[in-house]
């Protein structure tokens, strides 16, 4: 009798082990879970759009391929009495360095978009610099001023990224309304795919170079202007004094 009580005592504490041990498991496995939605809902966002009362749209331009365009795009902006925000890759910067003087000159304002558009997901910081840095310096000796924006290449970010880039001193823009015109759409498909989707604050994203860009814009900048819209520059739709940006990467006032 007394070997069968031995024995069950030793299958009991066994038993209590295994079970402390399998709540332990469970437990890391929470902690683990929730530190995890910590960190998502501490996820740095660079800036989508901006709350704002009043109509206000900005137009920003990616500058990666070619310029054969930017005569044009400028030509029309000065007619409707637009300035816009250009988004220029180191290299294009160095290919055409005319078109950087001109976008300067016409009062239009100039963003960081990279030096050679390398996915910066990933990447070694001291790259992420140097790419940063070399178009800066290639802006500033060619119009006098460094860019206070910077737009990630293909839009892809970490909050690795971002801490980085802010830390430098820039504000990540994003956009909130795509063109999409580097699928080359119909003009007629991507003039209705922004004047439907930009509400107060947006931010649409084109590109030089694209091929129904310059067919679609005369159509967009008339569609949103029926609509009661106004066009600034990124830098002018950003709001002044202490700001936070929602789960959407909507800028807002801080309460």
């Amino acid at each position: 009798m007394k070997r069968f009580m031995v024995i069950g005592r030793k299958k009991s504490i066994w038993f209590l082990l295994g079970a402390a041990l399998y709540i332990l498991v469970i437990l890391l496995g929470l902690g683990n879970m929730a530190a995890s939605l910590v960190s998502a809902g501490n996820r740095e966002l660079p800036i989508y759009s901006v709350q704002r009362e009043e109509p206000l749209v900005a137009l920003t331009f990616n500058c990666a391929w070619e310029k054969n365009d930017i005569p044009q795009l400028l030509d029309l902006l000065e007619k409707e009495n637009i300035k816009a925000t250009f988004f220029l890759v180191g290299q294009w910067v160095e290919w055409y360095p005319d078109s950087v003087r001109q976008i300067a000159a016409a009062g239009h304002e100039i963003g960081n978009h990279s030096y050679s558009h390398v996915d910066f997901v990933g990447e070694q910081e001291n790259i992420i610099l140097q790419q940063m840095d070399k178009t800066d310096a290639l802006i500033r000796d060619l119009i006098g001023t460094s860019p206070g924006l910077a737009r990630v290449p293909s839009g892809s970010y970490d909050s690795r990224v971002i801490r980085l880039l802010r830390r430098q001193g820039y504000e990540v823009i994003q956009w909130d309304v795509d063109s999409v015109d580097w699928q080359k759409p119909p003009a007629d498909e991507m003039t209705r795919k922004v004047v439907e989707n930009v509400q107060n604050g947006s931010i649409v994203l084109f590109h030089s170079g694209a091929d129904t860009t310059m067919e679609a814009l005369p159509d967009v900048i008339a569609g949103l202007r029926e609509k009661g819209y106004r066009f600034t520059t990124v830098g002018n739709l950003l709001l002044k004094g202490e700001t936070v940006t929602d789960h959407t990467g909507r800028q807002m006032p801080a309460k």
